[in-house]
C-alpha cells in the first residue's frame, strides 16, 4: 500500500454532499416502522485506506447532524471508522496507523484499528499469506471484528465503499461460475451484515436486548409532543353521531369473539397441558449498508482530488494472478469486451434480475396472506398451516391458452410457489440457506396438484423433509375429499451419520470452588448467547462444577428424566406438555441442557468432593449450607429463565453472587492444603475421563427441569428472526375466507358457546332487542 499524490481527473464530477445526503436517505429506509428512534446513533464505516472508503469517510463527515436526517430509524449520530489491519504484509501495522491519523486529524472522525490475530487463529507457525482462498478467510474474519466494534459502540448501521465499477466486476464474477438471475443481481443496496451468522448482537439480534434497557434506542409510544398534537387531530376528527352509531353496533361484540381460531393443538389431551411462555423473537443487528453503488470510481477519485483527500493503493490489487477479481479487473481495463459484457449492458442485466425478483417477492407475499397459518410455536420451532388453493388463471384469448404459453405460465407459478415456500420454510429451518427453486420441484407438485407439470404422476400428501424441514400432512379423520389438509412444519430428525448440534457451557474457575462445599459453590456470570442448531439463542448461569451442554433431546434419556421428576402429576404434565407443543418425533428436536457428570448428589443438597477430600477439621462441613427444601413436583419455570427461589425459602442462592465476589484465601494454596488441591484436581480430572453418561436437566423451551433444579441453574432461550407477516398471520390465524363461509361459521361457533352456557337462541335475541331499543330511545331522548 503506498501515498498517491493528487492525481487530475477532469472528465468526472465530484460527488457533492447534498447528493450523497440524497443517496443515503434513499438507501437507509425505515427498519421498524412501528417504532421510533428520537436520539442520534452513531453510524459504522469500513475504512481500508483506498480511494473508494475515503471518499466515503469525507461524504459522512460533511452529512448534516439534524433531527430530519434520519439513518435507518435514527437521527445520524457521530460516525466511527474502523480500519482492519488485515496483517498479510509487512508494513500493514504502520499504514493502518497513518490512515487513522489522516481520519483524526483532518475528517475529525472517531476512528478504531482492528487487527486480526492470525496466531491465534491458525497458530503460531502457519502463515495465513499460504491459504489457497485467503481472501475469503480475510473477508470472513475482517466482518467479524467489525461487527465486534459495532456491538461494542452499539452500531447498528455499518456504511461500506462499494462503488459501481465493484458492482460491475462481481456480476461478471458470476457470470463466469455460472449463477442465475438471483445471482446476477449483485450486491445488494442494503443486506445483513455476513459472516456473523453466530454473533448475537450483530446478525439479526440485539433487539429484545435494547428493550430491556432502561433508556431504549427504540420506542414505541410518541414523544410528547407528537401525542399533543394526536390527540388534537383525534379531537378535531370526533363525530357525536358516528360515536352513537358505533355504541349501537357494540351491542353485537359478542360475535367477534367467534372468530377467534379455537385451534390449540393437533394431539388430544391439550386441554390439560400446561401453558408455557412463548419464546421471545429476535430481530435487529446490524444492517451493512452501500450507498456508493451509483456512482463510477472516477467520480469518487474526484472528489478526493477536490477536497485534497489523501488515499493509500493496495499493490497487491494490481497482480492478475492473485485473486479471480484481480483477473477481471485486468481483463476490463486491458481488453475490447463485446458491447454485451461491458459494463452498461451488464449493470442494465442486474437492474432487470433485480426486477425480476422483486416482482416474485410481491407475488409469493400475496400467496402468504392467503394461505391460512393456524399456528406457529417457537418453543417447539413449529409451524401449522394450510397452503393456500391455487389454480392457472383462466386467459380470455386463444392465443394465450396455446400449450406453450400455458407451459410458460405454469413454470412461473411454480418458480412463485418456490419462493412462497422458501418464506414458510425460513422459520422453521436450521439451514441459513435453503434450496434455490430448482430443486423443490417435487414439494411443489405434491402440495399443490394444479401446478404439476403434465409429465409428472399424481404425489400423494405424505411426510417429505427438505432444507431441514419436514413436512408432514395432517389430514382430518372423515373429512371430505376436497378438504385441503393440514401441514406441519418441524424441524427433520437428525440423522445418524450426521453431528448433532451443541454448545458447551464452561464450569466456573476451578480454583474459585476448591476451597469450598458444594452448597457455597459460586457462578462466572452469564454465558454468552450461543446460537444452537441455527434456531435458538441460548445462554446460562449455573454453578456446577461440570460442562453443561446444550443437545437434542434423545429418546434414550426420556424414561430416566420421566422417573427423575417429583410424582405422578408432574409427570402427567411432562407427558401433556410433549404431546401438545412437540407431537411425535418433534420432541426429539428440542433443545435440551445437560450435564457432562452425573450430579444427582448435587440436587439433593449432597456436597461434590468425595468425603475422603474432605477439608482437615471439617471445614467443609462448617461452609455447608443448610439441605434442599422439598421443590415442586414439576419445575415448569418462566421459558426464558428459571426463576429465583422464593424468599421464603431457607436455601441461600448463590446464583445472585459469582466467584469474584468471594476469591479464595491465599493460606489454602500452601502448607496441608496443597497436597488437597492436587489431589482434588486429580480427582475431577479423573472423572472427567472416565466418560459418564450424560445427565439430562431440562428441557428449556419447554420450562421443564428436574427437581431442585432452580438452585444451580439459570437459562434464556429465543427464537430467530421471523418474518413480521408471518407472525402477524400467526397470531390471528389470518387467510382469505368466503364471506358466507365465514357467516355461517361464525353463527355456529357463537351458538355453540351459548348453548354451552345454558342460553336459548330466543332468550338472548329478546334480550338484545330490548337493548337495541333501549339506545334508540335514549338516542330520541337526546335528539
Amino acid at each position: 500500500m503506498t501515498f498517491l499524490p493528487p492525481v487530475l481527473h477532469c472528465s468526472a464530477r465530484p460527488i457533492s454532499v447534498a447528493e450523497f445526503g440524497e443517496v443515503v436517505q434513499a438507501t437507509c429506509i425505515h427498519r421498524f416502522p412501528r417504532y421510533r428512534g428520537y436520539e442520534p446513533r452513531k453510524i459504522g464505516l469500513a475504512i481500508s485506506g483506498g480511494v473508494d472508503s475515503m471518499a466515503l469517510a469525507f461524504l459522512c463527515s460533511k452529512l448534516k447532524k439534524s433531527k430530519d436526517f434520519k439513518v435507518a430509524d435514527h437521527p445520524i449520530g457521530r460516525p466511527v471508522a474502523f480500519v482492519v489491519d488485515h496483517g498479510l504484509r509487512e508494513g500493514s501495522r504502520e499504514e493502518a496507523a497513518k490512515v487513522r491519523k489522516i481520519l483524526v486529524s483532518q475528517l475529525k472522525l472517531s476512528s478504531e484499528v482492528l487487527a486480526i490475530n492470525w496466531k491465534q487463529i491458525l497458530g503460531r507457525d502457519a502463515n495465513p499469506a499460504h491459504l489457497p482462498n485467503i481472501e475469503t478467510v480475510a473477508r470472513y474474519h475482517r466482518y467479524r471484528r467489525i461487527a465486534s466494534g459495532c456491538t461494542f459502540y452499539r452500531i447498528m448501521s455499518l456504511f461500506t465503499a462499494h462503488h459501481e465499477d465493484d458492482q460491475y466486476e462481481t456480476i461478471l464474477m458470476r457470470l463466469l461460475s455460472g449463477h442465475g438471475y438471483r445471482g446476477l443481481q449483485g450486491m445488494r443496496r442494503v443486506t445483513d451484515i455476513p459472516e456473523c451468522y453466530d454473533i448475537n448482537g450483530a446478525y439479526q439480534s440485539g433487539f429484545v436486548d435494547d428493550q430491556r434497557r432502561e433508556v431504549p434506542f427504540y420506542r414505541l409510544g410518541p414523544v410528547r409532543e407528537e401525542a399533543k398534537e394526536l390527540r388534537r387531530e383525534l379531537y378535531r376528527g370526533v363525530d357525536p353521531a358516528e360515536i352513537a352509531e358505533e355504541i349501537c353496533s357494540g351491542l353485537h361484540a359478542d360475535f367477534a369473539n367467534a372468530y377467534l381460531d379455537d385451534y390449540s393443538g393437533i394431539a388430544g389431551g391439550r386441554k390439560h397441558a400446561p401453558e408455557v411462555t412463548p419464546l421471545e423473537i429476535e430481530e435487529g443487528g446490524i444492517t451493512v449498508y452501500r450507498p456508493l453503488l451509483g456512482f463510477s470510481k472516477d467520480r469518487l477519485i474526484a472528489t478526493c482530488v477536490e477536497n485534497n483527500i489523501p488515499w493509500f493503493e493496495d499493490h497487491t490489487n494490481q497482480d492478475a494472478t492473485l485473486t479471480l477479481r484481480n483477473a477481471v479487473r485486468y481483463m476490463c481495463k486491458h481488453r475490447a469486451l463485446p458491447a454485451a459484457l461491458q459494463k452498461p449492458a451488464v449493470l442494465r442485466m442486474a437492474e432487470r434480475c433485480r426486477e425480476r425478483v422483486a416482482s416474485l417477492e410481491a407475488e409469493a407475499k400475496r400467496w402468504l396472506q392467503r394461505a391460512h397459518v393456524h399456528e406457529f410455536g417457537a418453543n417447539a420451532g413449529t409451524l401449522v398451516v394450510t397452503m393456500p388453493d391455487l389454480s392457472l388463471p383462466t386467459v380470455p384469448t386463444l392465443s394465450a391458452a396455446s400449450p406453450a404459453r400455458r407451459q410458460k405460465r405454469l413454470a412461473h407459478y411454480r418458480l412463485v410457489a418456490a419462493q412462497f415456500l422458501r418464506h414458510i420454510m425460513a422459520p422453521v429451518s436450521p439451514e441459513r440457506e435453503l434450496s434455490q427453486p430448482a430443486q423443490l420441484g417435487h414439494l411443489i407438485s405434491m402440495l399443490f396438484p394444479s401446478l404439476r407439470a403434465p409429465d409428472d404422476a399424481t404425489v400423494e400428501p405424505k411426510p417429505y423433509v427438505i432444507c431441514g424441514v419436514l413436512f408432514t400432512p395432517l389430514v382430518r379423520e372423515g373429512g371430505p375429499p376436497s378438504e385441503r389438509p393440514r401441514w406441519l412444519l418441524s424441524r427433520a430428525p437428525h440423522v445418524s451419520n450426521v453431528p448433532r448440534p451443541s454448545c458447551n457451557m464452561t464450569p466456573p474457575y476451578f480454583k474459585a470452588r476448591v476451597k469450598r462445599h458444594a452448597s457455597r459453590f459460586k457462578t462466572s456470570g452469564w454465558s454468552r448467547f450461543q446460537l444452537y442448531d441455527g434456531r435458538y439463542w441460548v445462554r446460562l448461569l449455573h454453578r456446577f462444577p461440570v460442562d453443561i451442554r446444550i443437545a437434542p433431546f434423545e429418546p434414550e434419556h426420556h424414561k430416566a428424566f420421566r422417573d427423575a421428576l417429583a410424582d405422578d402429576d408432574a409427570r402427567r404434565r411432562f407427558a401433556a406438555a410433549l404431546r401438545r407443543h412437540a407431537p411425535g418425533k418433534v420432541r426429539y428436536t428440542l433443545p435440551a441442557i445437560y450435564a457432562t457428570q452425573d450430579v444427582a448428589r448435587l440436587l439433593r443438597g449432597e456436597d461434590w468432593w468425595p468425603p475422603e477430600l474432605s477439608l482437615p477439621g471439617g471445614n467443609d462441613a462448617a461452609a455447608a449450607g443448610p439441605k434442599h427444601p422439598s421443590a415442586p413436583a414439576l419445575a415448569v419455570a418462566n421459558a426464558s429463565a428459571i426463576a429465583p427461589p422464593s424468599r421464603g425459602s431457607h436455601r441461600p442462592s448463590p446464583l445472585n453472587s459469582t466467584a469474584a465476589d468471594e476469591p479464595p484465601p491465599e493460606a489454602f494454596l500452601g502448607g496441608q492444603y496443597q497436597e488437597l488441591w492436587e489431589a482434588r484436581m486429580k480427582w475431577e480430572t479423573a472423572l472427567v475421563e472416565s466418560g459418564e453418561k450424560p445427565m439430562l436437566l431440562a428441557l428449556p423451551t419447554l420450562g421443564i427441569g428436574v427437581p431442585n433444579l432452580e438452585y444451580w441453574l439459570r437459562w434464556e432461550v429465543r427464537y430467530k428472526k421471523v418474518d413480521d407477516e408471518l407472525l402477524r398471520l400467526g397470531r390471528i390465524g389470518g387467510f382469505y375466507v368466503p364471506r358466507d363461509e365465514a357467516r355461517t361459521a361464525v353463527r355456529r361457533r357463537y351458538w355453540k358457546e351459548r348453548r354451552s352456557r345454558g342460553e336459548t337462541r330466543r332468550g338472548l335475541k329478546e334480550r338484545v332487542l330490548a337493548r337495541r331499543t333501549r339506545y334508540q330511545g335514549r338516542e330520541r331522548s337526546h335528539g
